[in-house]
């Protein structure tokens, strides 16, 4: 699996990966971080300029997070619900928002894009709270650079410093990338569970301090 070796074009990988980038904050399960690991590797191994993986990456993340924004923020998923595929891409949104439980501020929409479903969850809820749009586009921004920066980076790294073929530094990438969203997924639910489970068991009592 030697990239070098393959026909695919430069211009072509930079197009799908824009576009699975932009579908993939609708459509959580596409998996974008993989293809702009791989640009990274890539890049390494001088199949693709490094400046144009990076912004190709960054352009496809604050698009797709502002469409998505706008969706919610005007009230515009009644188009969704006229199809069949529209309903089941509705549905799953709403199931990822219920599952990240995020919160509708700022700090989300750059923080929780790295966990799984997190992006999406943080922008949708965002555009559900209705918060204001330049400050919203800003931090996506930010957010774009961090999570652009971090994956690209990660397969560039992975495609220079180990000295294997471009394909299976590609993996390698994608692996890592895989195993830390993983491990920090696990960690916050661990945290959550911990937290719920401490309430439970210790309950305020109202009342309790009333002669």
């Amino acid at each position: 699996m030697d990239l070098p070796d393959t026909d695919i074009p430069a211009p072509l990988y930079l197009l799908v990966m824009f576009a699975v980038i932009v579908v993939d904050v609708i459509i959580p399960v596409v998996p974008s971080e993989l293809l702009v690991i791989g640009a990274g590797t890539m890049s390494a191994h001088g199949l693709l300029f490094l400046p144009f993986a990076v912004v190709v990456a960054f352009a496809g993340s604050w698009v797709g997070d502002v469409a998505l924004f706008l969706l919610f923020r005007r009230r515009l998923t009644h188009f969704l619900d006229r199809f069949r595929w529209g309903r089941s891409i509705h549905r799953g949104l709403r199931n990822v928002i219920e599952k990240a439980g995020s919160s509708p501020t700022y700090a989300a929409v750059v923080a929780v894009r790295f966990l799984p479903g997190g992006r999406t969850a943080s922008v949708a809820v965002a555009g559900i709270a209705e918060l204001p749009l330049r400050p919203f586009m800003l931090a996506a921004a930010g957010g774009g650079v961090l999570w652009t920066a971090w994956l690209v980076g990660l397969g560039f790294v992975a495609g220079a410093s180990t000295g294997l073929p471009a394909g299976v530094s590609a993996l390698l990438g994608m692996a890592v990338g895989t195993l830390v969203g993983a491990i920090t997924a696990a960690i916050l639910a661990l945290k959550k569970h911990r937290k719920a489970k401490t309430t439970n068991e210790h309950p305020e009592k109202p009342g309790s301090d009333a002669p």
